[in-house]
């Protein structure tokens, strides 16, 4: 897949030349910052469209993955071991 990105040099070509390059796979349009803003497919590439599939699938998978990340609040091995041990001597006294 073919990427184009948006900014003050390629601002003035024509939208022909985005679709000639779509023509070879697919062009991933992200603007000057590198973010992703569009995907321009033909519509029997199939191959372009797997393609697609899967960067969608990356995306979404760190999306909650990150998500998860988030919400778990959870500690370090190192400190529920402590704790572990710790409770194990307060037990045994």
């Amino acid at each position: 897949m073919n990427t184009f990105i948006l900014n003050a040099e390629t601002s003035g070509l024509s939208i022909e030349h985005l679709l000639k390059q779509a023509e070879g796979g697919g062009v991933q349009v992200q603007d000057a910052n590198g973010k992703v803003v569009a995907f321009v497919l033909p519509p029997a590439d199939h191959e372009a469209l797997t393609n697609l599939e899967a960067i969608f699938e990356r995306y979404s998978s760190s999306d909650q993955l990150r998500d998860a990340l988030k919400r778990s609040g959870g500690i370090t091995t190192a400190e529920l071991l402590s704790r572990a041990e710790l409770a194990a001597q307060q037990a045994g006294r």
